[in-house]
């Protein structure tokens, strides 16, 4: 699902690369934490996955194509993003508004339109608050209606930056039924996180960066 070899990445202002020399397989279906001290290059290392940065040298390959190549309406279908704060990637005033964005622009309207909404807001335990302004919720609700835009849409690889942020115990239980429904898709799914209780329950594999490169990847078991 996806590759990255040799991969550097350095900010314009920075006195020295934040990822160094990145080797990394992801297969089909394989579920996998990234975790590391703040700093160690996680979330730039999950921006470049995405497409979101191009790296200084290096590539990055999903199913076999050079991310950084390919336009963000060829990428939307391949993969979704959870970022660390969903407020940032929620943008319009009505949470259906909001979950029904990927799929119009995926040509989808009228009553599939209509379903795919319906059986996600049910999903995600938002139907109540379908006509309501995504800001006016609270956190969990908020990172939910995120989760939701990501649902609906279902690409084959999701890469999630500390997805277990703001829910309390009922809202993680919801997340944690979605996850379950991804399993059952054969979704690919990378996330960063500091909540190993979390990875313990959900990645057989984790990923430990330190200082921009990777020190450990191996068995979850055996690495926390």
């Amino acid at each position: 699902m996806l590759n990255i070899e040799s991969l550097e990445f350095q900010w314009p202002s920075a006195a020295q690369p934040t990822i160094k020399g990145v080797n990394l397989t992801v297969n089909t279906g394989e579920w996998v934490a990234l975790i590391g001290d703040n700093g160690a290059g996680k979330s730039t290392l999950l921006r470049l996955m995405a497409g979101l940065l191009k790296p200084n040298s290096g590539q990055v390959s999903l199913q076999g194509k050079n991310i950084a190549s390919l336009k963000a309406a060829q990428r939307a279908p391949l993969l979704g993003v959870l970022f660390q704060e969903a407020e940032r990637q929620i943008f319009h005033n009505r949470v259906w508004d909001e979950i029904a964005f990927g799929l119009r622009h995926q040509g989808i309207k009228g009553e599939a339109l209509d379903d795919k909404i319906a059986h996600t807001l049910a999903l995600c335990e938002l139907t109540d608050v379908a006509d309501a302004h995504p800001l006016d919720l609270h956190a969990g609700q908020r990172r939910m209606i995120a989760v939701a835009s990501l649902a609906v849409v279902a690409p084959p690889l999701l890469l999630l930056d500390e997805p277990s942020r703001d829910f309390d115990s009922h809202w993680l239980g919801i997340f944690n039924k979605w996850l379950t429904c991804c399993r059952a898709q054969g979704t690919t799914i990378l996330t960063i996180s500091h909540d190993y209780t979390f990875v313990k329950q959900h990645f057989a594999r984790t990923i430990r960066l330190a200082d921009g490169r990777i020190a450990e990847d191996g068995e979850t078991q055996h690495i926390l």
